[in-house]
């Protein structure tokens, strides 16, 4: 894979993810800006981790799910949300099996 293609393989993931997440920063600079306490400032530090760690299996996911079906369910398709119970099942089962990345792999 090109780094032009990791760059923008996944912009339309990167635009709709954006909005959350510059708004939590922007809270955060905020309350650190008003000298708040350093408790709210570690809760919504705590609440761009979890964002960022649901998006990040919300991709996963979305990657699993559309990698294994015809691209008649994937979203914004004609099938989309009609896929079997087994089918997500089975999609469910490979998110498990996916271990945490521990390390980030050079830019």
């Amino acid at each position: 894979m090109s780094d032009t293609e990791r760059d923008t393989k996944f912009a339309e993931f990167a635009r709709l993810h954006y909005p959350e997440l510059s708004q939590l920063f922007f809270t955060m600079y905020a309350r650190m800006s008003e000298q708040r306490p350093i408790e709210e400032i570690d809760a919504v530090e705590d609440e761009i981790k979890t964002l960022i760690a649901r998006r990040a299996y919300d991709l996963v996911r979305h990657a699993i799910y559309c990698n294994g079906i015809s691209s008649h369910y994937w979203p914004n398709a004609e099938f989309f949300g009609q896929a079997s119970a087994i089918y997500e099942s089975e999609t469910d089962s490979a998110m498990h099996s996916i271990p945490d990345l521990t390390d980030l792999p050079p830019l």
